[in-house]
């Protein structure tokens, strides 16, 4: 009787073997489990010698087997990985170990970032040298000087030229009445160079806007791509702890017999 049972169980041992080296590279992990490699397998031998029938059962052999490089096999929070993606994109995608959409997100950032400063330094620059040009060639005091006086020293040759047409436009609250606004071209050459420079300036800074407009929506993005990415993430673990592998093996002593019955669970 013991040798039988001898047999038996090498029997098993065989037909195990065989069909997870069939299904995974890494089955000898069953043998010594590792919590990042393999799945905790549970084994539960019921023998019963005292009746005809000795019965073998291993109902949770996991049909999956995670590779070595997936230390982050476990349930993701989406609350965690949101806040982490909407502060810096992509750290919520590296927190689920999406690493190349991690770098994605974050190659984006840098650009963007880089562009909005590019954009915001220039605009400034070539302002500073136009209302240096204006201050030059027409006399103008550029100092503490709100916006809309610079867009009117490019439209108009003088001051009086200017305010000859708020008046005839009865637009007598426009009309620069004091010294301090006094400017003068040399020449309608010297003051289209400036007017095109002032434009070049207005469009960089609103470039730069447009760009920071790009970096928002990239936060956002990438904190949406997390919360998907920890749902598709926690529903796959969630598939493979539901796999599992049923083997039972019946033999009878009276005939000699052996049944073979393998169930794979979903």
């Amino acid at each position: 009787m013991k040798l039988k049972n001898l047999i038996y169980v090498l029997l098993l041992t065989t037909v195990v073997k065989g069909y997870a080296e069939e299904k995974h590279s890494a089955v000898h992990s069953y043998l010594a489990p590792s919590p990042i490699s393999v799945a905790k397998t549970q084994m539960m031998c019921d023998l019963k010698t005292s009746q005809e029938q000795a019965v073998f059962h291993f109902p949770q052999l996991v049909d999956s087997v995670k590779s070595n490089n997936q230390a982050d096999a476990k349930f993701k929070n989406r609350g965690k990985a949101f806040i982490r993606s909407l502060i810096l994109p992509g750290s919520g995608e590296r927190y689920l170990g999406k690493k190349t959409l991690a770098k994605a997100f974050l190659i984006t950032e840098i650009t963007l970032w880089v562009g909005y400063v590019a954009f915001t330094e220039y605009g400034k620059w070539i302002r500073e040298d136009a209302y240096a040009f204006a201050a030059t060639h027409s006399g103008a005091k550029t100092e503490s000087k709100p916006f809309q006086f610079f867009v009117d020293i490019g439209n108009y040759a003088d001051v009086n030229e200017y305010n000859d047409a708020k008046q005839r436009m009865r637009q007598f609250e426009k009309v620069y009445s004091s010294d301090d606004y006094y400017w003068q071209w040399e020449n309608s050459q010297s003051r289209q160079k400036f007017e095109n420079m002032r434009i070049a300036s207005d469009q960089a800074i609103n470039r730069s806007v447009f760009v920071l407009g790009g970096i928002f929506a990239n936060h956002l993005l990438s904190a949406i791509d997390a919360v998907w990415q920890t749902h598709r993430h926690n529903k796959k673990l969630n598939q493979n702890s539901k796999k599992q592998v049923s083997i039972n093996i019946q033999t009878n002593h009276k005939t000699g017999a052996i049944s073979l019955n393998i169930q794979k669970l979903f």
